[in-house]
């Protein structure tokens, strides 16, 4: 599970990185950058792959969006020159509690099974 969790800080990670190199591409003036930039998107969304073998979905997406997204911005603020507004405040404030949100342990009475027809979906794929 640990590992899990890794591969998600790694999918941030090199996710933010590669958002932070998009803009720097300048709309691809300097394509090798812009390259650069999708080869981590996908890098991201492997390693994203990987930790959602053991997070679930849910919990997952939340903080590798919720985390991601409040990065980016601050990058933007700190290395782009964006201004902090109180309304950019709100939203990393919402984008934080919606995260902790989130994470907040549910009661399960039974754990939880895969539906009939996502079991014959991984059946199909799985040969």
């Amino acid at each position: 599970m640990m590992r899990a969790w890794i591969q998600l800080i790694i999918a941030i990670g090199v996710e933010i990185a590669g958002t932070s190199l998009l803009k720097l591409s300048a709309g691809f003036k300097y394509p090798l950058v812009g390259i650069v930039g999708m080869l981590l998107y996908g890098l991201a969304i492997f390693s994203f792959s990987r930790a959602l073998s053991k997070i679930p979905l849910s919990v997952g997406y939340a903080i590798w969006a919720g985390v991601g997204t409040a990065a980016t911005g601050l990058i933007g603020i700190w290395a782009f020159g964006e201004i902090l507004t109180g309304l950019k405040t709100l939203g990393f404030m919402a984008i934080i509690t919606g995260v902790i949100l989130l994470n907040m342990p549910a009661k399960a009475t039974k754990p939880a099974t895969a539906t009939p027809r996502l079991a014959r979906w991984r059946t199909r794929f799985n040969r």
